[in-house]
């Protein structure tokens, strides 16, 4: 866990006196930097790492159609294409069983705030093309799209879906779409617009991992990365896959037996599901409580810092079976926040909610998913995530489903999803040395009104570099996302020392710290 690794860091590490040179320069180059780890703490004294969760804004989309009033779910995609903003989601009418057939729909946005259901002409509602459906769905494949940069222009956007060889739409299981032309398990569809999907008939994993998979291109290494729900430990989890192609079959250990939902758990489902064939990259550990899953994952491959991975899974803490409570696998749901700088293996960052749930009388206040993808608009970044009035199996007593669900938005700051924060008496780190490129530092944080950070500069051994000591630096306030540190009295220019290594140091007092970068 980042906390306890980094309280015990602070707790036998001291800023006084000299430093000796430490084995390993970090090169940051000009690119940003973020504070969420202790990549960048050697040395620390009354400093602690704070979550910081966005702004709850409200619904941004609702069920407003006959094809989407019953149920707007929780897995869906945003993505910004050439300056628009594209959001996929999977929804159903107010018709049948509360787990009727699912579709997959689009809408646009210039603002992301307003969205926009165009008439896309593709499918036929009830003897009309007039409507914002792509094609039918199963409840979590509208999670599963991405921009794939490698990829020749017919196959840009890439959905990730799971498929089954029949149609199965049976009381109390998830519907599934059998269109799987080779087996049950993972498919691509591929399309050069993000509407005229291509299905590939290669079957990727023979595995039926379940709810709202998805993949992303790691530009850090050139491969593809793909989060499956995994049951290793007879609890959801997330497992990844590694693979030069995602359209030819995935690497797996096939030492391991496939197992079934029902010989794993108390449910009937005899759905083989993937167990240990791949590795671990989250799920429940000591720190969770019993009876505790990780759904979904929501990764985000940061694309305005260097080396930052964001998961977004929701965590699931299971109601007792009936007859102890009313409902069977049930349970509240809501958003945490888990980070890493591979994306192969993630830690969370607190056991406090990311996104919380909302109060009795709103929208939100049962189960929560976060939809991949963020959105940047100035200083801002918009995610969206499905916010139900139901506990996770709350819905099988509800004969039918109306006007349920709904897309909401929270904004957070431009890097701000981790804070690391001085105490109200003042707290202190240095970095480890550092090589850099550029002329300017800069720093996103936020002191508001009382706070205050100074800076000083270093060499490797951690002597401070003459015109660079705390002394020199202009006292730096309130609240910026791009603030040039600078010293006696505006001058900022550190151009002299870049490429020799360096550290930074910092005190900070009723302040946050996000990021920083040297640049220009």
């Amino acid at each position: 866990m980042i906390k306890s690794h980094l309280m015990a860091l602070f707790a036998t590490l001291l800023l006084a006196g000299s430093l000796a040179p430490a084995a390993t320069t970090l090169d940051v180059g000009s690119r940003r930097q973020l504070f969420f780890d202790d990549r960048f703490v050697e040395q620390a004294q009354g400093v602690t790492w704070r979550l910081n969760p966005p702004v709850k804004h409200g619904p941004v989309l609702l069920g407003t159609d006959p094809w989407d009033n019953g149920i707007v779910t929780g897995a869906g995609t945003v993505i910004e294409d050439g300056g628009r903003f594209r959001m996929w989601y999977t929804a159903c009418p107010a018709s049948g069983h509360p787990l009727a057939p699912f579709r997959l729909c689009y809408a646009e946005s210039t603002d992301g705030i307003t969205w926009v259901k165009p008439n896309l002409g593709l499918y036929d509602w009830q003897g009309s093309r007039a409507n914002n459906i792509i094609m039918d769905s199963n409840i979590e494949n509208g999670g599963g799209i991405f921009l794939d940069p490698k990829a020749p222009p017919a196959q840009r956007y890439k959905l990730l879906a799971r498929l089954s060889a029949k149609t199965v739409v049976a009381a109390g299981s998830d519907p599934q779409v059998g269109n799987a032309p080779n087996g049950s398990g993972m498919y691509l569809y591929t399309s050069p617009d993000g509407l005229h999907w291509t299905l590939q008939p290669t079957r990727v994993f023979p595995f039926d991992p379940d709810t709202v998979n998805m993949a992303l291109y790691d530009d850090r290494t050139g491969k593809y990365l793909a989060y499956l729900r995994t049951w290793a430990r007879m609890q959801r989890r997330v497992g990844v896959v590694e693979t030069d192609d995602l359209l030819r079959p995935w690497p797996y250990d096939q030492s391991q037996p496939g197992r079934t939902i029902a010989e794993m758990t108390v449910y009937s489902s005899k759905t083989v599901v993937p167990t240990t064939e791949i590795p671990d990259a989250y799920g429940v550990d000591a720190d969770d409580p019993p009876d505790t899953d990780h759904y979904t994952s929501a990764v985000v491959k940061y694309p305005w810092a260097e080396d930052a991975y964001f998961m977004f899974p929701s965590p699931y803490r299971h109601f007792p079976e009936p007859p102890a409570s009313k409902y069977r696998n049930d349970g509240l749901l809501d958003i945490q926040l888990a980070v890493s700088r591979d994306g192969r293996k993630f830690r969370a960052a607190s056991r406090f909610p990311y996104i919380e749930l909302g109060l009795p009388d709103a929208r939100d206040r049962g189960s929560l998913y976060m939809y991949i993808g963020m959105l940047r608009r100035g200083n801002e970044i918009f995610q969206y995530y499905g916010g139900n009035d139901w506990s996770h199996g709350e819905y099988a007593g509800v004969p039918e489903m109306r006007h349920r669900g709904g897309v909401m938005l929270v904004r957070q700051r431009v890097d701000g999803f981790v804070a690391l924060e001085g105490s109200e008496q003042g707290g202190s780190f240095v970095t480890p040395p550092l090589t850099f490129a550029g002329s300017g530092l800069y720093l996103n944080y936020n002191a508001s009104a009382l706070g205050t950070l100074l800076v000083e500069l270093r060499d490797a051994s951690g002597r401070p570099l003459e015109g660079f000591t705390f002394a020199d630096c202009d006292t730096l306030g309130g609240n910026h996302t791009d603030r040039r540190v600078t010293w006696r009295r505006g001058e900022g220019d550190v151009g002299a020392h870049a490429g020799r290594p360096v550290r930074i140091a910092v005190r900070l007092r009723t302040a946050k710290l996000f990021a920083f970068q040297f640049r220009p």
